[in-house]
C-alpha cells in the first residue's frame, strides 16, 4: 500500500467518524435534517449495507462527505470559540445550510446521506467503496490541478 492509499484511508476513516455526527449533529434545527425522522423511518426504508447504495450513491456520498468535512473544520471551532448563544446557533444554522447544499450538490438528499453515513459506520465493505470513491475523486481533482497548473505554465495548450 502506497503512502498516498494510506493516507486517503486514514482521512476516510478519520471522516467517516466525524463528518456525519457533525453534518446531524444540529439536524433537529432543520427539519430537512431531522435524525428523529431517520431514526423513526418506516419499516419500508431501505436496508443498510455496502449492497443497499448504488456505486452512483456511494460516490456521491464521497463527494459529499469531503465537502462536509471541510465545512466542519470551518465551522467548527468558529461555533465552539462563540459565547453568543444567538450567534453560535446563526454559525450552526449556516453551517448546516451549507451542508445541506452539499449534499444535495452531490445528487443525495440529506436523508440519503445520513443513511450511508449510518451504514458505514458498522460495514467494513461500504466503508471500502466509499475510500474507493474518494481515492478516484481525489485523483481525479489532481489530474485536473495539473492539467491547470501545465496549461497556465504552457501558454500553447
Amino acid at each position: 500500500m502506497t503512502l498516498k492509499t494510506q493516507f486517503f484511508a486514514a482521512a476516510g476513516a478519520l471522516a467517516l467518524l466525524t463528518a456525519p455526527a457533525a453534518f446531524a449533529q444540529d439536524a433537529g434545527a432543520d427539519a430537512t435534517m431531522s435524525n428523529d425522522a431517520a431514526a423513526s423511518a418506516p419499516a419500508t426504508a431501505p436496508a443498510t449495507g455496502a449492497a443497499a447504495f448504488t456505486d452512483t450513491q456511494v460516490e456521491g456520498f464521497a463527494e459529499a462527505m469531503t465537502d462536509v468535512q471541510s465545512l466542519n473544520e470551518e465551522y467548527g471551532p468558529k461555533v465552539t470559540a462563540e459565547t453568543d448563544a444567538t450567534a453560535q446557533a446563526t454559525l450552526q444554522q449556516e453551517m448546516n445550510t451549507k451542508m445541506t447544499a452539499a449534499v444535495e450538490e452531490s445528487g443525495l438528499t440529506a436523508e440519503e446521506y445520513n443513511q450511508i453515513a449510518a451504514a458505514a459506520q458498522t460495514d467494513a465493505e461500504l466503508r471500502a467503496r466509499i475510500g474507493q470513491a474518494m481515492q478516484a475523486d481525489a485523483g481525479t481533482s489532481a489530474d485536473a490541478s495539473a492539467e491547470v497548473e501545465a496549461t497556465e505554465s504552457d501558454p500553447e495548450m
